[in-house]
């Protein structure tokens, strides 16, 4: 059964762990300082000037009415929230490195079967959230890189811009040979380091905080049966120590993370605005596109909406564990206990009283509330972009 554990739990950041490593954003004991630093330099000067340069020029030199910049932003925004990522994430892996190790030592001690099955449960979500995650990824992909050679082409290409799978420019002339086979391999393989720091840097947030709540929802079994207890004093000191690194675990993710969640949070207002105004304006018959293309924004689309999603649902899920830990403590039967008993869950109560929130920007809770918010924001912003067309 311990065996099955750590395979379940391995599968759902295997994926997500190779990803990372690939690009050199995985947390280690051991780094080597040159190695690391010569990797991420390549890593990021290939993002920068492969895709993210082009993007925009291509943008700025061949865009010539709304739907082709809405189009080109729709490919510029994510390669700029990918170098964000990657900056953060790199500079943060130091601090992010205690709470792996926390997460490994929870899995290593001893628990009880309720609490095993509690973590089962949380990875599973974690690994659903990587198979989601890479899977629609991979089928983007895959139709950027094979349908235009049928000639096929699910975005909005002008002159020059339809020779690679991103609408990009190059200052000096890329279509002869071999420079058209250099840019193009070079390109999908940015393409796919791109993908692997997008993805894996969200995915990497969803298994930490899935566990901190499974963490949380284990400290309210332990609680809810503390009544039961013959040692009191040694279950609540765990409990207390318990409680304060999760805390401690939740802040430091909050201070990594609360800048990229602003990010996508206009990013997916943006993409709500510029997908949501493309398919209104072929439902309304004033431009055509084929098939394939509408299925393609859809696609897009459904995938930023289920990823954006899933961050407001994991902090949703942290809001209502946190609380469940002063709830647990409330309703654990403390009237029965001895007086000096009672008083040691005082400490718990009043801590865990504050539900502990991840905050995009330290502006806005990250919850379905905020979610919905900023749905109607963006549709209210589309309708007026609609008129302009």
């Amino acid at each position: 059964v311990v065996g099955f554990i750590i395979v379940d739990y391995e599968w759902a950041i295997k994926l997500n762990r190779f990803c990372l490593r690939l690009i050199g954003l995985w947390p280690q004991n051991k780094e080597r300082r040159f190695l690391e630093l010569l990797h991420a330099t390549l890593v990021l000067t290939g993002i920068i000037f492969v895709c993210t340069v082009p993007c925009f020029f291509a943008l700025f030199m061949k865009c010539d009415n709304l739907l082709a910049y809405m189009d080109s932003i729709g490919y510029c925004i994510p390669f700029v929230i990918t170098l964000l990522k990657f900056v953060i994430i790199y500079n943060k892996k130091k601090v992010l490195l205690p709470i792996l190790n926390m997460i490994a030592d929870d899995w290593a001690k001893s628990k009880t079967d309720i609490e095993r099955n509690v973590m089962i449960r949380r990875a599973r979500i974690g690994r659903a959230f990587n198979i989601f995650g890479y899977t629609f990824s991979s089928i983007s992909l895959m139709s950027m890189l094979i349908l235009p050679k049928f000639g096929i082409y699910l975005r909005y290409t002008t002159n020059g811009t339809d020779l690679f799978p991103l609408p990009t420019y190059y200052i000096y002339d890329v279509s002869q040979s071999p420079y058209y086979e250099i840019i193009f391999v070079v390109q999908m393989i940015t393409i796919l380091t791109t993908i692997s720091c997008y993805l894996g840097v969200d995915n990497f947030f969803g298994i930490l905080i899935l566990h901190i709540c499974g963490q949380f929802e284990n400290l309210q079994t332990r609680l809810a049966n503390i009544k039961e207890s013959e040692n009191y004093d040694r279950i609540l000191t765990t409990i207390l120590l318990d409680h304060t690194r999760l805390i401690s675990a939740v802040d430091t993710i909050e201070d990594t993370y609360t800048l990229l969640l602003l990010m996508l949070f206009l990013y997916f207002g943006a993409i709500s605005c510029v997908y949501g105004l493309m398919l209104l304006t072929v439902f309304a018959g004033k431009v055509h596109f084929s098939a394939l293309r509408i299925f393609y924004l859809l696609l897009t689309f459904f995938n930023t909406f289920v990823q954006t999603s899933l961050y407001c649902i994991a902090g949703q899920i942290l809001v209502s564990q946190s609380e469940g830990v002063h709830e647990a403590a409330y309703e654990c039967e403390w009237l029965n206990l001895k007086s000096n008993e009672a008083k040691s869950l005082i400490l718990i109560m009043i801590r865990a009283k504050k539900p502990l929130y991840l905050t995009a920007g330290k502006l806005f809770p990250m919850t379905m509330l905020t979610f919905c918010n900023i749905l109607k924001i963006s549709f209210s912003y589309m309708s007026f972009l609609l008129t302009r067309v």
